[in-house]
């Protein structure tokens, strides 16, 4: 007689449920699996990019880099110091304001009396200052006097000085008056 013995046990619940999930699981997981392998791949490959571009980047630096010691070295040689001093010089200028002579004109005009009127101006650039020079026509002394008063006290300009020291009248019979002056405009000063 033959007897059969079976000694396994039965399968519970849980171990048919954690069988039924592992094939989608095992599945699931390999799919994440290549997705961050691509991913990955991906992500060398923009490194990869940005390293050659960086590696660009810096050899261009150092090039340039290069390219202006070399002009470092030629400005320093004696023949280019001047021109080096000059440039400099020119560049200062148009680094500070510019002067608008419209502006300048309105300035001056406010200062003028009435019976005055501006007859010329000329600005004269110097090394590190600009300097007005004026012509005024007034019916007399008076609006003359008023007016270099007026210039004297304005916080626009400094140092004014009478070119001609006297009072020129044209004509006879007390005609209009001339004055030639001349001041420092400090258009800062506002």
């Amino acid at each position: 007689m033959k007897v059969e013995l079976n000694l396994a046990r039965a399968e519970s619940r849980r171990e048919r449920y954690v069988l039924a999930w592992a094939v989608p699981a095992l599945a699931l997981g390999l799919a994440g699996l290549l997705y961050l392998g691509h991913s990955t791949t991906r992500e060398l490959g923009r490194y990869r990019q940005v390293h050659a571009s960086l590696a660009g980047l810096q050899e261009q630096d150092s090039h340039l880099r290069e390219r202006e010691a070399a002009l470092r070295k030629d400005l320093g040689q004696p023949q280019f110091r001047e021109v080096f001093r000059e440039v400099q010089f020119v560049n200062g200028l148009i680094e500070r304001k510019q002067v608008s002579l419209t502006e300048l004109a309105t300035r001056v005009t406010k200062l003028l009396p009435p019976d005055a009127r501006l007859a010329g101006l000329a600005l004269v650039p110097k090394t590190d200052q600009l300097t007005v020079r004026l012509v005024i026509t007034a019916k007399n002394e008076e609006a003359v006097e008023n007016f270099v008063s007026n210039l004297e006290d304005s916080p626009d300009f400094k140092d004014p000085l009478i070119a001609n020291q006297g009072f020129e009248e044209q004509g006879s019979g007390g005609g209009p008056v001339t004055v030639s002056c001349s001041a420092r405009y400090v258009p800062e000063a506002h």
